[in-house]
């Protein structure tokens, strides 16, 4: 007995050694196949097309065409940008701005309309479209700034708010119970997604087309913003026009193209839309924060001497900036920002650039083999802009990019009379001031009044310079003024009344 129950004993564990040494070799090839097993996708819904029909039917009537109708005197129409003329190409509709000089007195004037696309995000008449698309909007009464709906009616806009770095804008129309669409959020966008684009292409209003996410985070040379890329087919008159997912909500607004390629397009994360709204509806500057340092890629050279594997190099630190009084050290490694991890330089720029002045950072970074954490406030991004160009010697911009006039009481003459003036040369034999612009729809030009022409006497005062004839404009007090006016030889000689506007 004893004898059989250690044979049946034996055959036990040799048939359990061989099941655990079979199980073994199996583990092994069955690790090994998957290992060598090409990379594969459980797609679903591979029997249904994308609701592209659906989303074009439902959104269509949320999406406006704009058209900006401006008069510019004394200067050339540039097309605003992102990047480079060579690289970047926006989007004014058939063409491009279109421009009619009227030539007047001697001076030109430009009548240029150019158009976009936008997208309704409420039922009062919000819509976002692209600063570039509203950007030669001035003062003039006879600017106008016109938004066409799906249904044929059109309607006068008025700007509540513009962002030129992020190239957003924020305009309303008179009007309740609009269509509108829903914003989403595009941190959570997959490369390869699907996409809806729809605009004004070439005046084609409400042209629908279709496309992935290309890639995200692109760096368009605007320093502060990271755009999404698509190959949706955009072009010109599709700034300012939505770009969709498949429910139907923004996930970005449309902004540039590389027209060296082919359906490279570009849009603003609607993300970073959403970020500056309260600041578009209330009409103020955008706040945007600022670190103060100058971020570096962390190559394999900097890995190697600095023993971190990722994150950005601080390459300089601004003294008296952010950074700077928060302790940020060059050669210091930001590894993350808030908890979230930074892994280049556009990140980072990004990341900052969405906060608000005077807000608060929490900064990882790793310095001498040690981790630290600092805390840093963010400095004033414009402010400090506006600062440097003083600095050198420049005027700060405006909010449409132009400088300030420098002689204040000449541009009151202007808006005032219709012209402007500038002192003589010195070697000019006749003494008092110049013509420089003539408005051709003023009463100035009405009268004769033409650049070149030389002011020696306002009424029966001799004026022998700027000072002195802004003295008797003053004088004046907005009444007409009499102007006593000689060719700049001197040969001719006639007296003009020269009514206020």
């Amino acid at each position: 007995m004893n004898r059989q129950l250690k044979q049946v004993l034996g055959l036990s564990v040799f048939a359990a050694g061989c099941m655990a040494l079979g199980m073994g070799l199996s583990h092994g090839w069955v690790a090994t196949a998957q290992e060598e097993k090409p990379v594969v996708v459980d797609a679903k819904g591979l029997d249904r097309l994308p609701p592209i029909a659906d989303v074009a039917e439902k959104l269509n009537p949320t999406v406006v065409a704009i058209t900006n109708t401006s008069f510019v005197k004394g200067r050339s129409m540039d097309h605003p940008q992102v990047g480079g003329q060579d690289f970047f190409d926006f989007f004014f509709g058939p063409g491009g701005p279109q421009q009619r000089r009227t030539p007047r007195g001697g001076e030109d004037e430009q009548r240029t309309v150019s158009g976009g696309s936008g997208v309704i995000i409420s039922p009062q008449g919000e819509i976002l479209t692209n600063y570039h698309v509203i950007a030669s909007m001035g003062g003039g009464s006879d600017n106008a700034l016109e938004v066409k709906t799906s249904d044929g009616k059109t309607y006068k806009a008025t700007v509540l708010g513009k962002d030129k770095e992020l190239d957003i804008a924020l305009i309303k129309i008179d009007a309740t119970h609009l269509p509108f669409a829903k914003l989403g959020e595009s941190d959570s966008l997959r490369i390869g997604e699907w996409v809806v684009a729809i605009g004004n292409p070439f005046g084609l209003e409400h042209t629908v087309t279709q496309g992935i996410i290309s890639a995200k985070g692109r760096k368009l040379d605007t320093g502060v913003s990271s755009f999404l890329q698509t190959d949706a087919a955009i072009n010109r008159g599709n700034s300012g026009g939505p770009l969709l997912n498949l429910r139907g909500e923004v996930v970005g607004i449309n902004t540039a193209i590389n027209p060296a390629g082919q359906n490279i397009g570009f849009a603003v994360p609607i993300s970073q839309v959403n970020r500056i709204l309260k600041d578009l509806r209330s009409g103020k500057p955008v706040s945007r924060g600022y670190l103060g340092i100058g971020p570096y890629e962390l190559d394999q050279a900097y890995q190697d001497a600095l023993g971190v594997k990722e994150g950005v190099v601080v390459s300089t630190v601004e003294k008296g900036q952010a950074a700077d009084k928060a302790g940020v050290q060059r050669l210091d490694v930001l590894t993350a920002v808030d908890g979230q991890a930074v892994r280049s330089p556009d990140e980072l720029v990004a990341m900052v650039s969405s906060r608000r002045a005077g807000e608060t950072l929490k900064l990882t970074l790793w310095r001498d083999g040690k981790a630290l954490t600092l805390t840093v406030t963010l400095g004033d991004r414009k402010a400090l802009e506006d600062q440097r160009r003083r600095e050198a010697g420049e005027e700060p911009e405006d909010e449409s990019g132009q400088k300030p006039q420098g002689d204040m009481k000449s541009l009151n003459l202007e808006k005032s009379y219709g012209f402007n003036v500038e002192s003589l040369d010195v070697k000019n034999r006749l003494k008092g001031v110049v013509v420089t612009t003539v408005d051709p729809r003023s009463p100035a030009a009405t009268r004769g009044l033409a650049p070149g022409m030389v002011i020696t006497e306002v009424g029966r005062q001799p004026v022998n310079n700027l000072a002195e004839f802004n003295a008797q404009v003053k004088k004046a007090g907005g009444r007409t003024l009499l102007l006593f006016i000689q060719t700049p030889n001197g040969s001719q000689k006639i007296t003009l009344a020269i009514p206020p506007r």
